[in-house]
Parts: C-alpha cells; sequence; structure tokens
C-alpha cells in the first residue's frame, strides 16, 4: 500500500468546511492541526438548513444520527404567496432512503460543536487567537509565520478560512478576487414553532422573500431576504423593529407570528456577498476550500453542504494518493462545476428575489433543477 500524499495538515479556519477536514484527515492517520482566530473555537448564527447533500456528508462523517437527535428532519418544502396562498412544492430527494430525511435543520452552533467534539476525540490540534502572516513554499514543504511570533513547516496548508479568506490573499496576492456585494442582507431569528409550520416553508413577497425552516417540535428559525440592504447592518437593539418593519407585506402565519419578533438576542442579519475562484483552488501546496474558494449566498441552503463535501473528497484523495498534485488535481475535477453550479444558480436566485413576487415560479424550476443535479454523487 503506498503511502498518502501528506503526513502532516495545517487547517487556518475552525469552521464547518475546516473542523470537517480535520476529522477526515485525522481518521486517515494524517496529523492535522487547525488555526483559529478567534479566542473561542465556535460557531455563531442562528440556524441552518441541511438539504439532502448534506444530509449525506454528515451521514458518512458519522454524525448525522446525533444531528437529527439534536435538530430534527422533514420532507416537505413549500413555496407561498406573501399571504399564505400556495405557489408549489419543490421536489426534495431522500438521499439516503425513506428511513431518513429529505432536509433537516438545527441550530448552526450546535452543529459545530458535534463535529469539533468529533475532531477532538480524534486527536486533532486546535490553536486559538492566532492567524498567519506568512507563506514560504518550498519543494517538500510549506513555512508558516504566526501571529503569535512562531514558525512551523507542514506538507500541505489548507485554507478553510471563509470568504474574507487572509490565506487566499497570501497565496494570490493582486489576483485575489474581490468578494461582491449583492446588495442584500440575511435575517434570521429563532422563534417558537406554530404547528401549520410542517416543514420548510418559503414565501415570496413584492421584493421580499420570507421563510421558516424547522429546529424541532418546538422551536424554528425564520429567515428574510432584505433587498436594497446596505453592507452595513443594523445596531442589535434596532433590528427587531426592523425586521418586523420588512415583514409588514406578508400575511397568513408570517403576519400571525411577526410581533412575536422582540429579541435583539435571537437576530442574526448578515449582508450577501459571493466568490467564486476560478480553477485552480490550490498553488503548489497550499489549496483553498469552503467559502475561500466559492462562497455562496444561502438561496439553495448549500454552503455548508459543499463545504463538507470538499472535506470529504479532499480528504479521500489525500489519504490514497501518494502524489500532492494528483490530488488536487482529481479533487478540482471533481469539485469545481459542482460548486460553480450552486454559487450561480443562489446568486440567480438572489437577483429574483430582488422582485420575488414576479419570479416565485422561476424560482421553483432552479431550485428543482439544482436540487436534482445536487443528488447526484460527489
Amino acid at each position: 500500500m503506498s503511502s498518502p500524499a501528506v503526513r502532516r495538515v495545517l487547517i487556518v479556519g475552525g469552521g464547518i468546511a475546516g473542523t470537517s477536514l480535520a476529522l477526515q484527515l485525522q481518521r486517515a492517520g494524517i496529523e492535522t492541526e487547525i488555526l483559529e482566530k478567534q479566542p473561542v473555537w465556535g460557531a455563531t448564527g442562528t440556524g441552518i438548513t441541511l438539504m439532502g447533500p448534506a444530509l449525506r456528508a454528515l451521514q458518512r462523517l458519522g454524525l448525522l444520527d446525533r444531528c437529527l437527535a439534536e435538530g430534527t428532519g422533514f420532507t416537505e418544502m413549500t413555496l407561498f404567496t406573501a399571504d399564505g396562498d400556495f405557489l408549489e412544492k419543490v421536489k426534495l430527494h431522500q438521499l439516503l432512503g425513506p428511513n431518513y430525511p429529505a432536509i433537516g435543520g438545527m441550530l448552526r452552533p450546535t452543529l459545530h460543536r458535534i463535529v469539533s467534539e468529533a475532531a477532538l476525540d480524534r486527536g486533532v490540534k486546535v490553536r486559538t487567537s492566532a492567524s498567519i502572516t506568512a507563506l514560504r513554499q518550498h519543494a517538500s514543504c510549506v513555512e508558516v509565520d504566526l501571529t503569535d511570533g512562531t514558525s512551523d513547516s507542514y506538507d500541505l496548508v489548507v485554507g478553510a478560512d471563509g470568504w474574507r479568506s487572509r490565506v487566499r490573499r497570501l497565496l494570490l496576492g493582486p489576483q485575489d478576487p474581490e468578494p461582491y456585494f449583492l446588495g442584500q442582507a440575511v435575517w434570521r431569528v429563532v422563534l417558537d414553532r406554530p404547528a401549520a409550520v410542517t416543514g420548510e416553508f418559503q414565501f415570496y413577497g413584492p421584493g421580499v422573500k420570507a421563510g421558516f425552516t424547522p429546529l424541532g417540535p418546538d422551536r424554528m428559525y425564520m429567515f428574510l431576504v432584505e433587498p436594497d440592504a446596505s453592507p452595513v447592518c443594523p445596531e442589535p437593539s434596532r433590528r427587531p423593529a426592523r425586521m418586523r418593519e420588512l415583514l409588514a407585506p406578508f400575511g397568513g402565519v408570517v403576519a400571525e407570528i411577526r410581533d412575536t419578533i422582540t429579541d435583539p438576542e435571537q437576530i442574526d442579519v448578515r449582508p450577501l456577498y459571493a466568490v467564486l475562484l476560478p480553477a485552480p483552488w490550490y498553488r503548489g501546496r497550499v489549496l483553498l476550500v469552503g467559502d475561500a474558494a466559492h462562497a455562496t449566498t444561502p438561496q439553495l441552503a448549500m454552503g455548508g453542504a459543499i463545504a463538507l463535501e470538499d472535506s470529504l473528497v479532499l480528504s479521500e484523495l489525500l489519504a490514497s494518493e501518494s502524489d500532492l498534485e494528483t490530488a488536487l488535481s482529481t479533487f478540482m475535477r471533481r469539485r469545481f462545476d459542482r460548486c460553480r453550479m450552486v454559487v450561480e444558480n443562489s446568486v440567480q436566485l438572489s437577483e429574483w428575489e430582488k422582485s420575488a413576487a414576479e419570479h416565485g415560479a422561476d424560482a421553483a424550476r432552479l431550485q428543482n433543477e439544482s436540487f436534482a443535479a445536487l443528488a447526484a454523487e460527489i
């Protein structure tokens, strides 16, 4: 049996992409360290929607049953008008068979905790409050300098440090593509779940889209895509009133729960940016994955899924290939077109949502086409 392409890997960024990759590499016997710039290794935000490919990836990580136990699963995704009149059902694929749901929902910090605990149990090393300041590539290693004054060398450095990736800037210099602002923001708030909310519900209003994702029997998160948003988010104290104002055009169940949005601590708001790095996502012994390579918007709810898929494919290839260039070039062949489709289709849905009421049928068609394509094996 040939030796793996690498024996020691540094992963910059301890989010879902970096942590799941570290877990899989450590399982394959590859020594792995995570570098996290924040003083506390964790995740912020409210809920996350887990489409079929994300559930499949979590099953392959051995973590799906625990995630569903701490979140929930369902099979329904329905589109409505702003007043709650039925538009269309989106066809969901139960990729894991009839015993598992087609879609899931859970709190984002809970997902990170589950994956990070599994990584620590496998012996992954984590260094917090430190980031990378320099990369020096050699034929057999990469030397890195860190903000804490230390230096070290690795067989491979993976940038999993998000859409504002420091590794990407160091690697590409002037060729680093600038993430572009889509003129929208997504609002999320955790609320009590009405009995009428039996699955993923999306409501198309005049320029505004809203929706619900169940998190458990009694809780859900509500999301709202704001058109013509500023890249500067409102102060937390102003967020409940602003979110209720944005929801004013909606009737039905949305209107029924609108006035329950009162707690600033439960609201997360983020401007929408996207970036797609042209292939290849690596130079020598430095590779970018997840949002660092293909940051997408949440319209297909696939950002976390394709980050998890990156980790599964890369770990498989690094463990099975003896030549690093072969492993990385094969990774690009398996990942680029799939991730490009997610970014491009999500951006198209984002543009349509700026006049959401006119494009409900278009959105349903593109979502159906996207989910059918994403049901394919990775």
